[in-house]
């Protein structure tokens, strides 16, 4: 019933119900749940003096002129005496909504005040003509039209929405009795009174009514995100893969060929892997750890697992110098039990590169280390059980789908494991929702010290040069990097090849190098050993040294321009250095003119060194994404109420409640999805 045309409620005309499709209200139900974005206070005047720029204000005054601006897209100015000052008033396009106001009459309005030079100005404030036959509201709700209809329509609109539902005999609550008890909350019906219709003349009691209540649809549309997510995954989990035989026995001979033992962490995390690994049924699974935890070693073991079920591993890489370390370290590991591991890259002879693909098709390959060259159309692999993105963060959705599509003749999926010491934002909300297996690896190897990360104006770059100055008479190694390698107008950043001479001419050394793309694979490789060996003490680089970079001794990295880049991509940078038992340093150089966001992003990774944390705060600044799309990061636009940061601050609620604790029936969890108009997808896109 709620599903109801709009036009049966008093006041909605075919103009009226265009409008609030505009707004996303398509039916009776969308109307209620059009929640407002706050309460007004009207029951104190605000006096000009004493608001800031930006915030709210309430008023009455007398309209002393008005008129209209001539244009394409005219507005409407009032100019409104307050007794001690005029406020000017603007509203925007669509002005016929506010044909009623005439000159001389008296007028509350409220809404957020603007100062500019001796202009106080309020756009589009709720306003209300003041006459002897109406009573006013001391409390109002403010909702967010987007200039399409006026608050008092919308308000209108809602009030009739409520009368049509009270009058029928619908069951609106979908939550159990016990779970709304449990976290104190109102039912549905209370909860939409407390939101749109203020209940208390006190404005205190009011608002905390109102918080509760909304909350209460938050969590609501949080839950039915999970839900869609848990039958997504469900789905997910009905392909059929190759089962993973991981006994003890083959766990032993594993662990036994080691050069180290594991962390208790990277135990518990191993038998995750053997719980996904084991099973009949398609499993994706994220592990997160921050750099140097050990992730590696686990990749390693499940792809000893897989081949030991006689089946073929692909391990995919973002870079060539990640593939060749990755490379080296399983041949080494791999060569004692006979297990043939194979590279694939770009910088590979094609005639080479022929074979090897050859060999993957027929089997003879088991183990296969490469970087996007291993989406080259012409592999198929003869029997793909297990698929690991290493640095998961920086594939694209596609990109990391693709290697599922050479699977088994299609029949069987391959179980996948995605490595990242910080994931992308919609990795980490599904996380939240359980939409995916999650593993997180927190324990570093001993003696490890925390990385001391310093944020440096570019104004301060001399205090900087000092600290550096003790770093390199120590004898400590570095890292300069540098968001681009030649210098442009557009840019207008530092560049590699300008940081390097102007490095050699500050620290008077001959010991510093370059290192970046444009090189080729032969100058890559003899720079990086030159590094190691300690022939080079600073090396100014672009962000090709972000991963695959070991080097204990270097101890210090700059990163210029730090504003340019992405939180996840910082802490990656960090995470070159700090590798040894010595205390290393981060410096985060950026333009003195920065925005608010820029700023708390960066004081973000200045703040934790924690890669959880970090992802966490990445999810809040930039947003979910789309959680069965393509699109991996900015606001999940389904959302009605919700935003990434209450999922954040509700994930407690979100991993432990489960279907029979919050609904009132199981069987309503499609009810409930359908409530939030959300689309129930087969298919979740990590």
């Amino acid at each position: 019933m709620l599903k109801n045309d709009l036009e049966i409620l008093q006041g909605v005309g075919p103009k009226t119900k265009e409008s609030l499709l505009n707004l996303g209200i398509k039916n009776i139900l969308d109307a209620l749940l059009y929640l407002p974005s706050f309460l007004i206070d009207k029951t104190q005047l605000s006096k000009v003096s004493e608001v800031e720029n930006g915030e709210k204000a309430l008023f009455i005054g007398v309209i002393k002129t008005i008129f209209k601006t001539k244009s394409s897209k005219p507005s409407l100015i009032l100019k409104v005496d307050i007794g001690d000052c005029l406020i000017q008033i603007r509203f925007l396009n669509k002005i016929i909504i506010y044909s009623y106001l005439k000159k001389g009459n008296k007028i509350r309005f409220s809404g957020i005040l603007y100062k500019r030079n001796n202009l106080s100005e309020m756009i589009h404030p709720d306003i209300e003509v003041i006459n002897k036959n109406l009573t006013l509201e001391l409390i109002t709700p403010y909702y967010k039209t987007k200039r399409i209809l006026s608050q008092n329509k919308i308000r209108g609109v809602i009030k009739n929405a409520y009368k049509y539902i009270s009058n029928t005999n619908d069951n609106l609550e979908l939550f159990s009795p016990l779970f709304l008890d449990k976290y104190k909350l109102p039912d549905f019906m209370q909860a939409i009174k407390n939101c749109h219709f203020p209940q208390s003349v006190k404005f205190d009691i009011a608002d905390i009514k109102f918080r509760i209540a909304k909350k209460r649809f938050i969590l609501e549309e949080l839950f039915a995100q999970k839900v869609n997510l848990t039958l997504a995954q469900s789905s997910i989990k009905k392909n059929n893969s190759f089962p993973i035989n991981i006994n003890n026995d083959s766990i032993s001979t594993a662990l036994d060929n080691l050069d180290f033992t594991l962390t208790n962490s990277q135990t518990n995390a191993l038998k995750d892997i053997q719980k996904s690994l084991s099973s009949n049924s398609q499993t994706i699974r994220l592990i997160q750890g921050d750099v140097g935890c050990g992730k590696t070693v686990l990749a390693m073991l499940a792809c000893f697992f897989a081949v030991n079920s006689g089946l073929q591993c692909a391990l995919m890489v973002p870079t060539e110098i990640l593939c060749d370390q990755h490379y080296n370290t399983f041949k080494k590991y791999f060569s004692k039990f006979g297990i043939t591991v194979n590279m694939l890259k770009s910088k590979i002879h094609s005639s080479e590169k022929d074979k090897i693909i050859s060999s993957i098709t027929n089997g003879s390959t088991q183990i296969i280390i490469g970087t996007h060259s291993l989406m080259n159309k012409n592999i198929n692999f003869f029997k793909l059980g297990l698929i690991i993105i290493d640095e998961q963060h920086k594939f694209g959705v596609k990109q990391r789908t693709m290697l599922t599509d050479k699977s088994h003749k299609n029949i069987f999926f391959p179980h996948q494991i995605f490595l990242s010491a910080t994931p992308i934002p919609r990795s980490l909300s599904l996380v939240l929702y359980q939409g995916i297996d999650y593993t997180i690896v927190e324990e570093l190897p001993k003696n490890r010290k925390p990385i001391i990360t310093k944020l440096v104006k570019e104004a301060n770059r001399k205090n900087m040069y000092e600290e550096v100055k003790e770093i390199i008479n120590k004898n400590g190694q570095i890292y300069w990097v540098c968001s681009c390698i030649d210098y442009t107008d557009e840019l207008e950043a530092e560049y590699v090849h300008g940081v390097y001479e102007k490095l050699k001419t500050i620290f008077n050394l001959n010991t510093i190098s370059f290192l970046h793309g444009r090189m080729t694979n032969s100058e890559n490789n003899k720079t990086i050993n030159d590094f190691k060996k300690g022939k080079i003490q600073i090396l100014v680089c672009t962000t090709i040294i972000e991963v695959g970079v070991n080097i204990e001794n270097a101890i210090c990295i700059v990163i210029e321009n730090a504003e340019r880049f992405g939180l996840s991509q910082l802490h990656q940078l960090r995470g070159r250095v700090g590798r040894g038992n010595k205390e290393s340093f981060c410096y985060l150089v950026y333009k003195d003119s920065q925005s608010k966001e820029t700023l708390e992003r960066l004081e973000a990774i200045e703040n934790s060194t924690n890669g959880f944390k970090i992802a966490e705060d990445d999810l809040k600044l930039r947003g979910s994404g789309d959680y069965l799309g393509i699109k991996q990061s900015g606001e999940y636009r389904n959302f009605k109420l919700a935003t990434s940061e209450d999922a954040i601050q509700n994930f407690d609620f979100l991993k432990n409640t489960t279907l029979e604790e919050c609904l009132d029936e199981v069987a309503k969890g499609k009810d409930l999805i359908e409530r939030w108009d959300m689309n129930i997808k087969s298919e979740i896109n990590l």
